[in-house]
């Protein structure tokens, strides 16, 4: 691990995705490096260049201008869409595993930043990969350096068998580049306990360190609240896909709440079919949400794993409307692990707001979660153990 001047520094590049998340849960674990002494480098595109670049991390944009929204889009009305991406989430629940449409779609995203990955890191010459769940241009570099790869996960779901399912989707891009197609050295880490996971798989659990990114802090943040705050949030895709229409029975529920619901959708999202807001309904944009929670006393999300788990470490309870992709397998480890309630938009009432925030077996319950989260072994931790990996 000689560099010239370091000999006991390590390089580590940091291969992910465009998708913020995809970036925001690797962030962590690439600061731990940095503060052991190893050298970071982040390899991505897209909206993930800039949020790793505002992390504080050197980036290399390796696929610049590619349109990796045309691999994604659909075809059909809003509500097609919709109904796809909800189908698709509930085939998720019922078989929890990446499904194979997610692959080919991903191995397309993969084939976009393959020649800028696997460029970069034979001239940086990384000891370690590590890199985002689905990101085939990474395990291409790592066997190509002959180094070992370090899957990141981003989800709820232990899938040992992933690697060898998403190979095939992948063959044509080792051939392209001379590169033998076969799978490097790959090591699973898991971004939480094994009571919250599903599914099958080795690996390492690591707590996680929620992150959303940095932003500067309202007025409003600065001052005492006066009464129990409620934080709604749907994501960043929902809003995009499905509107803002599913927060509708919540807005209906909380009018004459003795409670603030902090409505985060974004920043310029289309209120319209909301209509008239109710008084103590406070409407906000880009906020870093691991900072919001310590305010709140609930959160209603969408069920997206990044919104769930920085929940769950926040400590408070959670009301989750799954959506589509994963969001129903989360939901569901919510109420089985006591973190918070499942529930349809449709099934959304006053006197279920009302449990969500004064229930306190629900908060004794979020409450002991979140200890058990916090003793799990942190990214400090893990490092030792990643490069005593590569050593071998």
């Amino acid at each position: 691990m000689s560099h010239g001047n370091e000999v006991d520094a390590m390089r580590v590049l940091f291969a992910v995705s465009p998708g913020l998340a995809h970036v925001y849960p690797s962030l962590g674990l690439a600061w731990a490096f940095r503060v052991a002494g190893h050298d970071v480098a982040v390899a991505t595109s897209g909206v993930s260049t800039q949020a790793a670049a505002h992390a504080g991390f050197a980036v290399r944009d390796v696929s610049p201008g590619a349109d990796f929204a045309a691999v994604f889009r659909r075809k059909g009305s809003a509500a097609d869409k919709a109904r796809a991406m909800r189908e698709l989430g509930l085939a998720v629940a019922e078989n929890p595993q990446t499904p194979d449409t997610i692959l080919e779609k991903f191995s397309r995203v993969s084939e976009l930043m393959l020649d800028g990955t696997l460029r970069f890191a034979e001239a940086w010459q990384p000891d370690l990969i590590v890199y985002s769940r689905l990101q085939g241009a990474a395990l291409v570099a790592a066997r190509a350096l002959g180094v070992p790869a370090v899957d990141h996960g981003f989800s709820f779901m232990r899938e040992g068998a992933l690697p060898g399912r998403y190979l095939p989707y992948l063959t044509s891009l080792y051939e392209r580049v001379g590169v033998p197609a076969e799978l490097p050295a790959i090591t699973s880490l898991y971004f939480a306990p094994e009571h919250m996971m599903h599914g099958e798989g080795e690996g390492w659990t690591m707590r996680s360190v929620p992150f959303q990114g940095g932003g500067t802090l309202p007025d409003w943040m600065a001052e005492p609240k006066t009464r129990p705050r409620v934080c709604v949030t749907l994501g960043t895709t929902v809003p995009q896909v499905n509107g803002v229409g599913s927060v509708e029975s919540v807005l209906k529920a909380a009018t004459g709440l003795d409670a603030e619901f902090v409505l985060a959708l974004g920043d310029d999202p289309d209120l319209a079919p909301l209509g008239t807001l109710p008084d103590n309904v406070r409407v906000v944009g880009f906020t870093p949400l691991s900072t919001l929670l310590t305010t709140c006393d609930a959160i209603i999300h969408h069920g997206g794993a990044g919104t769930t788990l920085a929940s769950s470490h926040a400590g408070i309870p959670q009301l989750a409307m799954p959506h589509g992709a994963d969001n129903w397998l989360n939901a569901a480890m919510l109420e089985r692990c006591g973190l918070g309630l499942n529930r349809e938009p449709a099934d959304v009432d006053t006197e279920l707001l009302k449990t969500l925030l004064y229930d306190d077996g629900l908060r004794d319950s979020v409450r002991d979660a979140a200890s058990v989260l916090a003793q799990s072994p942190g990214p400090g931790e893990i490092v030792p153990r990643l490069v005593r990996l590569a050593e071998h």
